[in-house]
């Protein structure tokens, strides 16, 4: 097993940046691949009590997209870069990145750990 420290990248972006967001991420050597989900939510600026009268469905959710990335310590900086460069437009609900230590990984198929989990499969391996 591989004694890398490993992280996980959650980036919350804007449905419309996603193209943009992934294109650019896929030119980092090594890039060890994502997830993506819809989601929708809501920040700090619509999180207080509702006025008198205003509705509390879900009227105030945005639709965003969460992606998840398992990457090795040294690769965090270089992909929060591309995440921010991306897709910032300077307004508000540009999203938010969050990086979390990660104790281990599995790749289920061969047992591999760590940060060997990780590594570039052979085409078709994974």
């Amino acid at each position: 097993m591989e004694s890398s420290n490993l992280n996980l990248v959650i980036a919350y972006i804007q449905p419309f940046q996603l193209e943009a967001v992934v294109d650019a991420l896929r030119t980092i050597a090594g890039f060890p691949g994502l997830t993506v989900s819809e989601a929708r939510g809501f920040g700090a600026h619509l999180a207080h009590p509702p006025h008198p009268g205003e509705s509390t469905e879900v009227r105030p959710f945005q639709a965003t997209v969460r992606i998840e990335i398992v990457c090795r310590e040294s690769q965090v900086a270089l992909i929060v870069g591309k995440l921010r460069a991306t897709a910032h437009t300077g307004h508000t609900g540009d999203g938010k990145i969050l990086i979390l230590e990660l104790s281990d990984a599995l790749r289920i198929r061969t047992g591999e750990r760590g940060g060997d989990a990780l590594s570039s499969p052979v085409h078709g391996d994974s």
